[in-house]
């Protein structure tokens, strides 16, 4: 055979950016134009107006008391995970319900990136949502008094980080789990409950699964408490021994490769799994 007899090379169509990118602005705003961004404010206005009632009554609730209550208990262990949960699972199951995921399969584009631009969209918008609580609960904590500026908003913002990296694990695994069950939301609840709120404070090597494990260690670790807030967690939590927990970056670290290596075995699943798509003639 000689060299003009050789089969011809197929290459790989291009990938079409713009379409990733169209697709990345779709996503962010079918996030934040929908019911469940108006469920989640509600939410998390509660907290923050459970915080100005306690300050306000006739004998005002500490700040650590609040803080450790609402930022370090409610925020990470129910707000920030169900966050996650709400958008994550319907990564494709969004899609499938309004009829538009045959469209984006007939792009040339792998489906694999498809998913992960996706994901990375709806990551996006549950770490701007989880950082704007953040905030406002330590405005709603603080406010009129002298440490809002020095001290509470500076911690607000390593807080805000420790919740991206949180989001990063939390996505991930809600996103797979989106894929892998139809009922993705009562699973996702099952586990905050079960893994997030059980074993997690659950003081054996198991623990070291969940991911508010990790975001606890962060908080210990980063976030320079006072005396009497570092006690109050490190005994509610059950990690008293800041020796035999993982260094700030193993923490981050885990975090990312978790997220990372379970959000490409999502967009492998993805690519080689079939939908069944409903039309306005299917039942």
């Amino acid at each position: 055979m000689t060299a003009t007899d050789a089969p011809p090379v197929r290459r790989a169509p291009p990938i079409e950016w713009s379409a990733l990118a169209a697709l990345f602005a779709l996503t962010v705003r079918q996030h934040t134009h929908g019911r469940r961004v108006l469920v989640l404010g509600l939410l998390y206005l509660l907290p923050c107006a459970l915080a100005v009632l306690l300050r306000n009554l006739s004998r005002p609730a500490p700040a650590d008391a609040l803080e450790f209550a609402l930022v370090f208990a409610i925020l990470p262990h129910g707000l920030a995970p169900l966050t996650a949960l709400l958008y994550a699972a319907g990564v494709v199951a969004d899609e499938v319900e309004e009829q538009t995921l045959t469209y984006l399969l007939t792009r040339s584009v792998p489906r694999w990136l498809l998913y992960l631009t996706k994901l990375l969209a709806t990551l996006c918008v549950t770490t701007a949502l989880v950082a704007v609580a953040v905030v406002a609960l330590y405005v709603a904590i603080y406010a009129g008094t002298g440490e809002l500026w020095s001290v509470a908003l500076p911690r607000a913002g390593r807080v805000v980080v420790i919740m991206a990296l949180a989001q990063v694990g939390y996505c991930a695994l809600f996103g797979f789990m989106g894929l892998a069950t139809r009922r993705s939301l009562l699973g996702g609840i099952a586990y905050i409950v079960a893994v997030e709120g059980f074993i997690a404070n659950t003081d054996f090597v198991g623990r070291a699964l969940t991911v508010v494990y990790y975001v606890r260690t962060l908080a210990l670790r980063w976030l320079d408490l006072p005396a009497g807030l570092l006690r109050q967690c490190q005994q509610s939590w059950g990690m008293t021994d800041l020796d035999k927990l993982p260094s700030s970056g193993e923490c981050a670290l885990t975090l990312l490769v978790f997220g990372a290596v379970v959000s490409v075995v999502s967009a492998l699943m993805f690519a080689r799994s079939e939908f069944r798509v409903k039309t306005p003639g299917s039942d």
